[in-house]
């Protein structure tokens, strides 16, 4: 009976950490690998750029983006790449919803995405359009404006995860 008691008390001690673990496992961060395609690479050591050109194809995580022109900018202290810009009949797919545009700047470290350009985002028949498209996919938030037009939102209003939700 003693040894039984030990068993379990060691057990009820230990049984937090392990929740721990596996609560920290499950919260990793996004990958830090982009996978890029295109017909042309165009690197400059000096500016501490790529361009990548003809039918670019991004990909990170569950987020791709692809355009005319695509260019990486490097971090002058980390060297790490910190920006991503895609020009030119840019799409971009993640979570179920697509977005057209005419230029998307996507900052890796803060996962904030802008979307220039006629921006129109669908998901099934919803539709979001605007000139100017912010998404902060961290902090799941996003703001539309108008530049000018009018921002225009088509909604399913008996949906719960609808195209103004971007993390569901």
């Amino acid at each position: 009976m003693r040894r039984l008691c030990g068993i379990f008390l060691i057990c009820s001690l230990l049984w937090p950490l392990v929740t721990h673990a596996a609560d920290l496992k499950a919260e990793q961060p996004a990958s830090d690998m982009v996978d890029i395609e295109a017909d042309r690479l165009d690197v400059s050591t000096r500016d501490q750029t790529a361009v990548f050109r003809g039918n670019v194809k991004a990909a990170r995580d569950d987020i791709v983006v692809r355009g005319n022109t695509l260019a990486l900018a490097y971090d002058q202290k980390t060297r790490k790449v910190s920006t991503l810009t895609a020009d030119g009949d840019v799409s971009i797919q993640w979570k179920g919803k697509e977005a057209t545009c005419s230029r998307v700047v996507y900052n890796l470290a803060g996962q904030i995405m802008v979307l220039t350009g006629n921006v129109v985002i669908t998901r099934g028949q919803e539709r979001l359009s605007g000139q100017k498209v912010t998404l902060d996919l961290k902090n799941d938030s996003q703001t539309v404006e108008g530049s000018g037009g009018r921002v225009k939102v088509r909604v399913n209003a008996g949906e719960s995860t609808g195209i103004m939700q971007w993390g569901k």
